[in-house]
């Protein structure tokens, strides 16, 4: 049987294929909907009494042949970073680009998946998603600029408003000093007049 022949199969099995849950999942909260063997002696699913949800039977299985591959009869192949792409083979992989890969490698990656022609099986643009992608870099990376540069403008004005502060407290300061100055002529100005009259007053 051909493989195109055996998918289409397979899609046809899988419509009918009933969803076999646990018992009394869809009845008690409590209870995971993961598949479990009932083993009640009074289960009436062990049993397969009509009315009751269905258990695992053999014969819902894809054909051997197709087992493991894709809608489109690929393997798919997990990639983990930009080098696995070396061996894998446009003609019988599909990648899978792993969750746990980071944006700009997994830009890279499907950069390369798409010049070797391999098709990405977890995302529907690639090629969207890698322009989107660097738009967003980019327009970080001008904000980020930009909040550079007003740091740097914020810096340069504390810098010039503490040289300002700076020159003042100089003048003052100066100021200060001069005053201090004056006052010390002044005042040996008046203890001169005061020794001069106190001369004055012995010679009387």
């Amino acid at each position: 049987m051909d493989v195109k022949e055996l998918l289409q199969k397979r899609r046809l099995l899988k419509k009918k294929k009933p969803k076999f849950i646990r018992q009394d999942a869809h009845k008690r909260k409590k209870l995971s909907w993961n598949w479990r063997k009932p083993k009640g002696s009074d289960s009436k699913m062990r049993v397969s009494r009509r009315g009751y949800k269905r258990s695992v039977r053999k014969g819902w299985g894809s054909p051997s042949l197709v087992r493991g591959l894709d809608r489109t009869g690929l393997v798919p192949f997990t990639v983990n970073r930009p080098a696995d792409l070396a061996n894998a083979d446009p003609k019988k992989h599909i990648i899978v680009i792993s969750s746990t890969v980071g944006t700009k490698k997994r830009v890279a990656i499907i950069e390369q998946a798409l010049s070797k022609n391999l098709k990405i099986a977890n995302f529907k643009e690639p090629a969207k998603l890698v322009t989107e992608v660097k738009e967003q870099f980019e327009k970080k990376k001008k904000e980020k600029e930009k909040l550079k540069e007003e740091r740097a403008k914020k810096r340069e004005a504390a810098k010039k408003e503490a040289e300002k502060k700076k020159e003042k407290e100089k003048k003052e300061k100066e100021k200060s000093e001069e005053e201090a100055a004056e006052l010390t002529e002044e005042e040996k100005k008046i203890e001169d007049k005061k020794e001069k009259d106190k001369m004055l007053i012995s010679t009387q």
